[in-house]
């Protein structure tokens, strides 16, 4: 059996954040890591598939559902990294697989880089290296500033969720709607200045993890090719697609999982 801890909060640089920590003895663990703009509650749909078989780690990035807001005005993809690092170490965790969606995967990649012996397999879910144009996120960092999270809440979710689904599942994607809505906007732009300035194409290369990249084939935020230049960078990873947009582990969530556990344990 499992027991989840208590939502507990740590320090990291100058934020607090919140993390959740799924107790199994002996089994491997999992740090599940979150897209940008959502709270942990983006994996509810794996949680208890995944809590049977691994120890789960999940948690709130900086300025996301109930952790804080630093103060940097940008943030650097390796503070994110850094984070994420802090939650395991609070978890007393050494190794984990790594899965991260979008925000998430860009992240994962970076502890893959900066922190290799953490890692014991890597999941890159509808993510890129280096996602142009510089002046499409400003334009967003800028639009938020201004106007609040309502400023691109509708737009994100036409691009997360394909039109079919948001028809057929309006309680999912209201679900999503709310913890876009609920986010801090300085958190929102802290992260996605992080997206602004990144460019992982030439480093990722260098990612010795065995790796599997899931790919939505509808898409639009993260399309195919990003996918692709991934599968080519890492030597030897896995590319899996999938019928689904931006947030394939709600979309497509049995087979998202079912994708997951499979690679884990083989």
């Amino acid at each position: 059996m499992f027991t989840i801890q208590e939502m507990k909060t740590l320090t990291s640089g100058d934020a607090q954040l919140r993390y959740e920590h799924t107790l199994r003895p002996g089994a491997p663990a999992l740090l599940l890591i979150n897209s940008l703009g959502v709270s942990l509650e983006m994996w509810d749909d794996q949680f208890e598939s995944l809590s049977e078989r691994y120890e789960l780690i999940r948690y709130d990035a900086r300025g996301h559902g109930k952790s804080t807001v630093g103060s940097a005005a940008d943030l650097p993809l390796s503070q994110l990294a850094d984070d994420a690092l802090a939650v395991l170490d609070a978890c007393g965790i050494a190794r984990a697989h790594v899965c991260g969606l979008s925000l998430g995967g860009m992240t994962a990649m970076q502890i893959a880089l900066q922190a290799p012996d953490r890692v014991l397999k890597l999941v890159l879910c509808n993510t890129s290296p280096y996602l142009p144009t510089r002046e499409a996120w400003q334009s967003r960092i800028d639009a938020v500033r201004s106007q609040g999270m309502a400023a691109v809440t509708e737009t994100t979710l036409d691009r997360w969720f394909t039109s079919d689904f948001r028809e057929s599942s309006p309680q999912k994607v209201d679900r999503v709607r709310n913890m876009l809505l609920s986010t801090d906007p300085l958190g929102y732009v802290q992260c996605a200045s992080a997206i602004r300035d990144m460019d992982l194409r030439e480093d990722i290369q260098s990612i010795g993890s065995k790796t599997l990249i899931l790919a939505g084939l509808r898409d639009p935020s993260t399309p195919l090719p990003h996918a692709e230049a991934i599968h080519a960078a890492i030597v030897g990873s896995k590319l899996v697609t999938l019928d689904s947009a931006h947030l394939s582990n709600i979309q497509c969530a049995s087979q998202f999982t079912a994708t997951l556990q499979d690679f884990l344990v083989t």
